[in-house]
C-alpha cells in the first residue's frame, strides 16, 4: 500500500479587490436593493435582498386583500409569487420590484405560483 502525503497548503490567501461604486445603479437599504437611474428597483440575491423581497410581497398581499391578481381566488403567504406588470424577459433586463411607482400607482401584484407560470 502506497501512502501519500497531503499536499501542503500555501500561506498565500488571495482575495479579490473590493469593487467600487457602480455607474449603472446605486445600492439602497444597506445593499439589499439596486436602484437604477430610470427609477427601477431590483432586490439583490442576498439574505438582506430576500428579506426585502418578502416584505414587499407581504405588503402587496395585504393591499390585494389576500387575493390573487390573476384569478381572484384566496391567496396564502406560502403560495405567493411576484407578478411583474412588465415582463421580465431574458435575464430580467427590465425587472422592477417596486410596489408603487413615482406617481403612487400600483405597478406589480402577487399571484399563485401556478397562475403566474401559466401566464408566462
Amino acid at each position: 500500500m502506497i501512502r501519500r502525503r497531503p499536499i501542503p497548503r500555501s500561506a498565500y490567501n488571495w482575495k479579490p479587490e473590493p469593487k467600487g461604486p457602480s455607474l449603472r445603479y446605486e445600492l439602497v437599504l444597506d445593499g439589499a436593493v439596486r436602484k437604477y437611474p430610470d427609477g427601477r428597483e431590483v432586490c439583490q440575491d442576498s439574505p438582506s435582498g430576500w428579506r426585502e423581497y418578502k416584505r414587499r410581497v407581504e405588503l402587496m398581499l395585504q393591499l390585494q386583500n389576500y387575493r390573487c391578481c390573476l384569478c381572484e381566488k384566496r391567496l396564502a403567504l406560502t403560495d405567493v409569487t411576484f407578478e411583474h406588470q412588465r415582463r421580465r424577459g431574458m435575464h430580467a433586463a427590465f425587472r422592477d420590484d417596486r410596489v408603487f411607482n413615482e406617481r403612487g400607482e400600483k405597478i406589480n401584484g402577487v399571484a399563485h405560483w401556478t397562475c403566474n407560470s401559466e401566464k408566462g
